[in-house]
């Protein structure tokens, strides 16, 4: 240790040898000097004598204090000195003794970490997401950075709770530390509690914002078991979902609109059927009683089968009016037979003007799915109306003019699903048409929209499944002798929600 003594006037009066080792100065260059000594800096001498000056007059500061030594070749280095007075034999002070430390390696790693920690939270603070950390079961707040503190004007952790107890975080309050404050995670393992993470979609009402919410346990500086939360607003994103969702409810609104005016000429000569028997019947009631020719039994046959006519007429404008009537995605669980039922009589007029033949295959024992009725009957009424196009386009012969319906369970990408293939015997899609097929406004049609099976694979996607679109190959696969549209839903895992 260096160590250096000062009579009671400041005047040097002995220095050791690790203090010339660390100055360079020998002793007796030392030996005897009064202020400014050799070894301060002419840029600190004012300082020092104020030192100096405080402690002769036994004000010695409390730590002692830092000073930048000057060595005998130029050279400088910070050291903290520490003052004492000198007692002597007889319990007089005769002086003063001082101990030096060299701390300019000690100074250069705390600035460096003061650096890293500066830059560390200017980084933080330049995010746009919110960033805490707080122990389990404690309102104490570690950090914050500056998107939390805007957030949460509060020097506590309460909102740092508040989004854990929202995103229901095992973390929050209620969860994981009890009601008498122990913290009830405190036997795991750190390490697995570290590994966990989770990640939710809260809204604050005090903010008015929607906010992602991620959480994580880590292990702080000082032992203690803390939770970081990173909060991102996603209000914007939230709002633009809930626009994108309403401009696809109009759009799914308004091509089961155009499906329905595109089978206009067929729902038409439906109609006029019943209606014509309906007048027919009407008419021979009439005359047949003006002649008296009939009785109350025929009267009452007639106007029976004048109501059949009637409730035939009916039930297809009620399936139509269902089909094209505005409403919000019911998601439930349905009979995927009557869906299926549902949708082939609607389209099944639309195949007999076509005289297209339609071809069912669906398999028993089928489960409930999970749905909105009315959108996976227009993606069914979407691809059979399509494929009965595709084929009276062809102007095909009748063996080819048929379209084959099959519904049965499968297992598609690890789950149980119930998948609808359409297949036609037409004569199918160019590499190109397969490529662009399901995008918006992509059509083959002169009058189409190209919104047709953009809607039906965003109606699929929105019940976690899939559509895809094939052509189908003869034998020796040289030529195209139809097309197979295939789309699935999952099984729910338990049917009951």
């Amino acid at each position: 240790a260096t160590a250096r003594a000062l009579d009671l006037d400041g005047r040097l009066s002995y220095v050791n040898s690790a203090f010339c080792q660390m100055t360079c100065w020998r002793a007796e260059e030392l030996i005897g000097q009064r202020p400014p000594y050799s070894f301060w800096h002419e840029d600190d001498h004012t300082r020092h004598h104020r030192i100096l000056s405080k402690t002769l007059q036994d004000q010695i500061p409390q730590g002692g204090y830092v000073m930048r030594v000057l060595r005998k070749n130029g050279t400088t280095f910070e050291a903290r000195i520490y003052m004492s007075p000198l007692i002597g034999v007889d319990g007089r002070q005769t002086g003063w003794m001082s101990s030096m430390t060299d701390i300019t390696e000690p100074n250069r790693i705390k600035r460096q970490l003061t650096n890293a920690y500066e830059r560390f939270t200017r980084v933080l603070d330049a995010l746009d997401v919110s960033i805490s950390v707080a122990p389990l079961g404690s309102k104490e707040l570690l950090f914050a950075n500056q998107a939390y503190r805007h957030w949460f004007t509060d020097d506590n952790a309460a909102g740092h709770m508040q989004m854990l107890t929202k995103a229901g975080s095992p973390g929050a309050p209620v969860e994981g530390v009890a009601r008498n404050g122990e913290d009830t995670l405190a036997g795991l393992p750190t390490t697995a509690l570290q590994d966990a993470s989770n990640n939710t979609e809260i809204y604050l009402a005090g903010l008015g914002k929607w906010i992602e919410v991620r959480s994580r346990y880590l292990e702080w500086v000082d032992g203690r078991l803390a939770q970081l939360v990173v909060a991102t607003d996603i209000t914007a994103r939230r709002q633009a979902e809930e626009q994108s969702a309403q401009h696809e409810a109009r759009a799914q609104a308004a091509s089961r609109l155009v499906t329905m005016g595109e089978m206009a000429s067929s729902v038409a000569h439906e109609l006029n059927q019943p209606l014509t028997a309906i007048n027919n019947y009407c008419n021979g009631i009439v005359s047949r009683l003006e002649r008296g020719q009939m009785d109350e039994d025929s009267l009452k046959i007639a106007i029976r089968k004048t109501a059949q006519q009637a409730t035939r007429a009916g039930q297809v404008i009620q399936r139509i009016r269902n089909f094209v009537k505005r409403s919000m995605p019911n998601y439930s669980p349905t009979r995927v037979e009557e869906i299926v039922t549902d949708a082939v009589e609607l389209v099944d007029i639309e195949m007999r003007r076509r005289q297209v033949r339609l071809v069912q295959q669906m398999a028993p024992d089928l489960p409930e799915l999970v749905m909105d009725r009315i959108l996976i009957e227009q993606v069914l009424i979407n691809l059979l109306k399509n494929a009965a196009e595709s084929i009276d386009l062809g102007q095909l012969p009748p063996e080819r003019r048929e379209v084959r319906l099959q519904v049965q369970r499968a297992v598609r990408e690890g789950r149980p699903v119930v998948e609808f293939v359409i297949e036609d015997k037409g004569t199918g899609m160019s590499d190109e048409t397969l490529q662009h097929v399901f995008e918006a406004f992509y059509s083959t049609k002169a009058e189409g929209m190209g919104i047709g099976l953009n809607l039906c694979r965003s109606i699929v996607e929105s019940h976690h499944g899939r559509l895809h679109a094939q052509n189908i190959y003869n034998e020796s696969e040289t030529e195209v002798v139809g097309c197979r549209f295939t789309f699935w839903i999952p099984v729910p895992a338990n049917p009951e929600q």
